[in-house]
């Protein structure tokens, strides 16, 4: 429509001023001419990042010193600010994941601006008339009504029933509250005042640095949020790297990951048939002073279970590099999947299927680089093979941490040693 005659006219147009500037603002669209999305410098509003920034923009954009003089009363003063406390609090919740929300919702200004408009009328139906609030109501309007006409998963809707409950009370109204109920070198407390400059000022005070436990989490809460985004930023730097060798005669990406495939796949170990380490199992022996033999073993019996999880993740990876190989060839189509794998190889990430399925489930170890991982696939096929062609004689230690079901090698230990002591009537 509109925004493709724009681009036409801006494109035609053969004098405009350097000193001339056009301001665009438009809906999400999946139509949004990419010729115009091309010449122009993209603008967008970021959500604050802490709990200060959050109430600080809320009372420059939302709160108003008109709203606050709408009602002429102390108590409603302080119900806009414990709800934009509340809004901030639920937004940037979010940051921690789904340690924070179980579902990561999409809390906006429109939800903020609903709740105000409730507790306006409210407050002028109770307060203003000499009767007290109802909090019974408030609470489910905030939570049941407004915002949570978002929320999907039970667990989150409780959590937010639990804030609306300890916040939304007659509490909030005493000089002593604090939104902390814990000891802390600040207290959140409620600002007292009629205007809006005393709340931003007040706002102000506030430490830039927000401790997991105002939201109601522990404290190493933060130690996984500063994980996960330093994992995402340096995720992010390597997906921004050129892909392409600068200079003439380099290898292109594409060789270099084929190349990287194929010196893989020289040094894959080999895989397990199961018909034959299935009869090899049968043959090996249970542990000393007992009849018991092959698959009457426990731990043989985890043996053959963690040999059949090996050689599925060595079928999953000799077959993915074998598909990147054959798809820089042209030999077969580059799916979007193998794409992505391409270019992980490339970046030495170790591509997602190696470690997780389509559910995404995890079925193998996690490593930070493509090197350890691999090491890690060497020498667990090595531990396994030693294991399975000389019994359990040879093996004087055993790597629990390579395992893939470590707690199931425990339990078969333990079902071994109580049957070497049956005599002795062990439970």
């Amino acid at each position: 429509g509109y925004m493709c005659e724009l681009e036409d006219v801006l494109l035609k147009t053969p004098d405009i001023d350097d000193d001339f500037r056009l301001w665009i603002t438009c809906e999400i669209t999946q139509r949004f001419p990419i010729g115009l999305l091309q010449i122009a410098i993209k603008v967008t509003l970021e959500p604050p990042a802490g709990l200060k920034a959050g109430i600080a923009r809320t009372y420059s954009t939302m709160v108003s010193q008109e709203l606050l003089d709408q009602i002429d009363h102390e108590k409603w003063r302080t119900l806009v600010y414990t709800q934009s406390f509340l809004h901030s609090v639920v937004q940037e919740r979010r940051k921690f994941g789904p340690i924070g929300w179980c579902v990561p919702y999409e809390y906006n200004n429109s939800d903020l601006d609903a709740c105000l408009q409730f507790l306006q009328k409210h407050v002028g139906v109770t307060v203003l008339v000499g009767q007290p609030v109802s909090w019974i109501t408030v609470q489910y309007m905030v939570a049941e009504a407004q915002y949570g006409g978002r929320i999907t998963d039970d667990l989150d809707r409780e959590l937010f029933n639990t804030y609306t409950a300890r916040w939304f009370k007659d509490d909030i109204f005493k000089p002593s509250f604090c939104f902390n109920d814990y000891a802390s070198d600040y207290n959140y407390k409620i600002p007292e005042g009629f205007e809006i400059g005393q709340f931003r000022d007040a706002i102000d005070t506030l430490p830039p640095v927000d401790s997991p436990m105002i939201f109601g989490l522990h404290t190493n809460a933060d130690l996984t949020y500063r994980l996960k985004e330093a994992s995402e930023m340096i995720a992010t730097i390597i997906e921004t790297q050129p892909k392409d060798t600068g200079g003439t005669g380099g290898k292109s990406m594409d060789e270099l990951v084929k190349d990287q495939c194929l010196d893989l796949l020289s040094k894959m170990p080999d895989d397990f048939v199961e018909e034959i380490f299935r009869a090899t199992i049968t043959k090996l022996k249970g542990p000393p002073n007992t009849p018991d033999k092959g698959f009457a073993a426990p731990l043989n019996i985890f043996l053959f279970q963690e040999l059949q999880r090996l050689q599925n993740i060595i079928a999953i990876v000799r077959g993915n590099l074998k598909s990147i190989a054959m798809a820089i060839d042209g030999t077969v189509v580059m799916t979007t999947d193998l794409l992505a794998d391409l270019g992980a190889i490339f970046d030495a990430r170790v591509p997602t299927r190696w470690t997780n399925d389509a559910s995404g489930a995890e079925i193998s170890w996690l490593m930070p680089n493509l090197g350890g991982w691999f090491t890690g696939l060497t020498d667990r096929q090595l531990m396994l093979n030693t294991w399975l062609d000389n019994s359990r004689s040879i093996m004087k230690s055993y790597w629990l941490t390579g395992f893939t079901n470590a707690q199931g090698f425990l339990t078969g230990m333990r079902q071994e040693v109580t049957r070497q002591h049956k005599k002795d009537q062990w439970a």
